[in-house]
């Protein structure tokens, strides 16, 4: 229940069927297999999911999977010039991995959407993982909880 709200939260807030629909009439040739509110990047390597400072800047964008390519934002990528992809589930969210034959590493995260796991455009590998902790982002947790503990220190207790 709460994973279908957040999902519809985001595609309301990315305009996900308003974006899906304005694809559709520019590109009359091809068929949207998926679309989904995503944020995007890409790394140097094959890289663990994690959270961390690149996830900060970025790209937040509709994805959309066709019959010819993957499109997110200012990335196209055709479907011919991937070599590896995996979609690895973790809780409410999940993460489309794509390696290409360039040596481009994408990661792209969203929220759960069955139109992912049951198209057939893409030879998916499936997997369950978690979403580890950079050393960034453990820093940027602990200084808010810093902050919240002196707020709540000052605000109530202190008086």
């Amino acid at each position: 229940m709460f994973d279908k709200f957040m999902k519809g939260l985001a595609d309301f807030i990315y305009r996900t069927g308003r974006a899906r629909k304005a694809f559709e009439r520019d590109n009359p040739n091809e068929i949207v297999v998926a679309a989904d509110a995503s944020k995007g990047v890409v790394t140097k390597s094959d890289q663990d999911i994690r959270h961390g400072a690149n996830w900060v800047t970025s790209q937040r964008a509709v994805i959309l999977l066709t019959d010819k390519r993957i499109v997110c934002g200012k990335w196209v990528i055709p479907l011919d010039e991937i070599s590896a992809v995996q979609l690895i589930k973790y809780g409410s969210g999940q993460v489309l991995k794509i390696q290409t034959s360039n040596g481009i590493h994408h990661q792209f995260g969203m929220q759960t959407n069955p139109e992912w796991t049951n198209q057939q455009i893409l030879p998916l590998t499936l997997e369950k993982g978690q979403v580890k902790y950079s050393l960034f982002s453990i820093i940027v947790r602990l200084i808010l909880l810093g902050y919240i503990i002196y707020y709540i220190f000052n605000r109530f207790i202190s008086r």
